[in-house]
């Protein structure tokens, strides 16, 4: 992969990346929630994989189609397929990194049962929608060149809105609403039924996760097969 290029350990920093950093946060946040959150490290991983893989998928869709600009105005290749390409890479990345996963579910002696066979169900809720709003932001991201420096600042936002690094629990009851808005705490909700609780995904958070899934992907195909004529204009 092109971002590991002659670096010394490679693709294996695709599966150090997040567990490091989950040591990292584990250092910080463990004095703060570990009473409140058992098994915190399964509980802060399980939040991280599928955010860091929506985030970084969408982050690198946002050039896709600027830097393949030559490409582009030599030869005809449907341009939603430069946005799949990388979308590939960063599934491929979050496949890498269920191996530090699985390291921590052995390291704290968590369960391993059926319900990891649904696991793929779930990551092709969140495929979906990623590839959906990659595809907003692929596509609005070529005439507003500055979007990329605004999301970077609501994906961090985005992450303290998602409850990555602390409990549900916490949030004021009359501001959960706000949470549940946020697609990312479906998925998350899904994953961690299945991994870190054991236990069979809440319907509410399958329903809703399949809906916004359905909505960004139908509304990502409209938005950029709308403005995929334009781009020669502006790259």
């Amino acid at each position: 992969m092109k971002k590991y290029h002659k670096s010394v350990l490679g693709v294996l920093w695709t599966m150090l990346n997040p567990l490091l950093t989950m040591l990292v946060l584990v250092m910080v946040f463990s004095l703060l929630f570990s009473r409140s959150v058992p098994n915190f490290p399964l509980y802060l991983i399980t939040g991280k994989l599928l955010f860091n893989f929506n985030s970084d998928a969408t982050t690198v869709a946002m050039h896709s189609i600027t830097k393949n600009s030559g490409i582009i105005r030599k030869i005809y290749i449907p341009k939603y397929m430069f946005c799949i390409s990388d979308l590939s890479v960063s599934f491929i990345n979050l496949l890498f990194a269920f191996v530090p996963l699985f390291g921590v579910v052995l390291y704290t002696k968590a369960p391993i049962t059926w319900l990891w066979l649904l696991i793929p169900g779930v990551l092709c809720l969140q495929l979906m929608f990623t590839l959906g709003l990659a595809l907003i932001l692929a596509a609005y991201s070529v005439f507003y060149r500055d979007l990329v420096h605004l999301y970077g600042i609501f994906s961090t936002l985005w992450w303290y809105l998602t409850p990555i690094f602390y409990p549900m629990e916490i949030i004021d009851p009359k501001y959960l609403f706000l949470w549940e808005l946020n697609p990312m705490v479906h998925y998350i909700t899904l994953f961690r039924s299945l991994v870190y609780s054991s236990v069979i995904p809440p319907a509410r958070s399958m329903i809703i996760g399949l809906i916004y899934s359905v909505l960004m992907l139908l509304l990502g195909s409209i938005i950029f097969n709308e403005k995929q004529d334009k781009f020669f204009l502006y790259i």
